[in-house]
C-alpha cells in the first residue's frame, strides 16, 4: 500500500511524505503507483522548477518527502495551488483504490 501523509500548520501544507508501493500491479505495470508518482513529481517539479520555491525534498525507492519552508504572499499562493491540487488528486485516487492508496492529514 502507498501511504501519503500531509502535514499542515495553520491550514497550510508544510510537508508531505509518500511511502510504499501500491501493490495494485506488477512493478513497471502498476497504474496506481504510476499515478501517485506522476502527481507527486509533477508537484515537486512545479514547486521547484516552475514556481522557483526553495522546497527541500528527498527521494529513494518507494519514498518521497517534501518540506515547504515558511512562505508569504505570491509564493505561498503558488505553493498552495500546487499542493492542494496534488492532495485533491491523491484523495480521489484513494477513494477509487482504497486498498492500495491511503491519504492521511496531520
Amino acid at each position: 500500500m502507498t501511504k501519503v501523509e500531509i502535514k499542515r500548520t495553520a491550514n497550510k501544507i508544510t510537508a508531505f511524505t509518500v511511502c510504499g508501493h501500491s501493490g495494485y500491479g506488477e512493478a513497471g505495470e502498476d497504474i496506481v503507483c504510476a499515478s501517485v508518482s506522476a502527481v507527486v513529481w509533477s508537484t515537486v517539479n512545479g514547486l521547484t522548477d516552475i514556481a522557483g520555491l526553495p522546497v527541500e525534498y528527498e527521494s529513494r525507492d518507494g519514498f518521497v518527502s517534501c518540506n515547504v519552508p515558511p512562505l508569504s504572499g505570491q509564493e505561498r499562493e503558488k505553493a498552495d495551488l500546487l499542493l492542494e491540487s496534488m492532495v485533491a488528486f491523491l484523495q480521489a485516487l484513494s477513494e477509487q483504490y482504497q486498498e492500495f492508496v491511503k491519504v492521511m492529514e496531520v
